[in-house]
């Protein structure tokens, strides 16, 4: 709940409090300090702990799994919602060729048979 709060109260602060270029270099390197800073404390967690160092070889095969999947079933909803939502070019070009020949009408009924 604590990050929740910090980070509405980051994005009203950023809404009212425009800063300059120099504002914003200046924070930039703050916020990569700060990234940096985190990974560096969650690596020294890691480390410290011998159960995940001893696990390591298991959670790296399942990280590796799980991100294979996720990658994996991008590509197929993707796939799937370009082939049904995105023209192909032959339908494309049908819908140009019917717009070019019924300039006066464009949804008689020649033009909706071809769909």
């Amino acid at each position: 709940m604590n990050i929740l709060i910090a980070l509405i109260l980051g994005a009203i602060v950023g809404y009212f409090l425009k800063l300059g270029e120099k504002g914003k270099s200046i924070n930039g390197k703050l916020q990569q300090l700060g990234v940096i800073f985190l990974l560096f404390s969650m690596g020294a967690s890691i480390g410290a702990d011998k159960d995940i160092i001893k696990n390591l070889p298991s959670i790296g095969l399942k990280s590796f799994l799980f991100a294979v999947a996720t990658i994996g079933v991008s590509i197929v909803i993707i796939y799937i919602l370009s082939e049904k939502f995105m023209p192909t070019e032959e339908k494309s070009n049908f819908d140009k060729e019917c717009i070019i020949e019924n300039n006066d009408e464009l949804l008689n009924e020649t033009c909706e048979e071809g769909k």
